[in-house]
């Protein structure tokens, strides 16, 4: 089973005078990786869940052909409080869905009272906010709603902190917003013209050919849920690897900032 999360540790320092409010200073800084339990990937005739006595959660997302944004949507979900040990059910069918506790990218609806975020239905049209206005993926969905307390976590500091704030902000437009529009065929240019090269490198095309080739002879659902599996690992490491750069720099601008002050 592959380990799905990496992470970064900040070793924080809080600090206040009576111009500044608090802010982020790191008494020492280290990058370490974030343990984390390896999920559970499973379908209707598949499951890799092992018992034990404190009830999972169970995250829902369709099996078949995948794509970043429920790969991604699937990793962020695990990092919250609320979904840390969930097990994730890939199906298509509405009555395995309905009793799930969370789902993603399918099921025709988008709730966030009840864990529901689809964005396929008819009249959907949620944006991030905050003067973004493209169209949310799954993955988009989930970030909008769990991003602040991941990044919390993340920095180890309240989620009200006014920094997690500005790196809720800066990850969005850095990094997932290309992911919201690439799922719902947003182009990146107002052109009609062609492009004038194809681009695979990106991480959505990249986590596409973690699907199985149609010459594999093994096509079962242990398969395709090992291949998802991979999918999420590669999307959730670039998840936090971008996460962690905007908080070094973050950290960067604030120590030179500081040290300009006492000059």
């Amino acid at each position: 089973m592959l380990a799905l999360t990496r992470g970064f540790n900040l070793n924080w320092k809080l600090f206040s005078n009576s111009r500044l409010s608090k802010t982020l200073i790191p008494s020492l800084i280290t990058l370490p990786l974030m343990a984390a339990t390896s999920p559970s990937v499973s379908s209707p005739a598949y499951s890799t869940g092992s018992p034990n006595h404190v009830p999972r959660k169970h995250v829902g997302t369709h099996n078949g052909s995948f794509h970043c944004d429920e790969a991604l949507g699937c990793f962020m979900i695990r990092l919250t409080s609320k979904y840390s040990n969930a097990e994730i059910v890939r199906s298509r069918d509405l009555q395995v869905l309905e009793g799930l506790d969370a789902v993603l990218d399918v099921g025709g609806v988008y709730d966030p009272s009840r864990d529901r975020y689809d964005h396929h239905q008819k009249g959907f049209g949620e944006v991030f906010g905050h003067g973004f206005s493209t169209k949310l993926s799954s993955a988009g969905l989930v970030y909008k709603h769990f991003g602040k307390e991941i990044i919390a976590k993340e920095l180890q500091v309240d989620e009200g902190h006014p920094d997690v704030h500005r790196l809720f902000l800066a990850v969005y437009k850095s990094f997932m917003e290309a992911i919201d529009a690439i799922d719902n065929g947003i182009n990146q240019y107002d052109t009609d013209q062609p492009p004038k090269y194809v681009n695979n490198t990106h991480l959505s095309s990249r986590v596409g050919k973690f699907n199985l080739d149609w010459t594999d002879p093994d096509q079962s659902p242990k398969k395709e849920n090992e291949a998802f599996e991979r999918a999420m690992a590669l999307a959730g490491s670039e998840f936090l690897d971008s996460v962690r750069f905007h908080a070094k720099i973050m950290v960067t601008s604030s120590v030179n900032c500081n040290g300009m002050s006492r000059n």
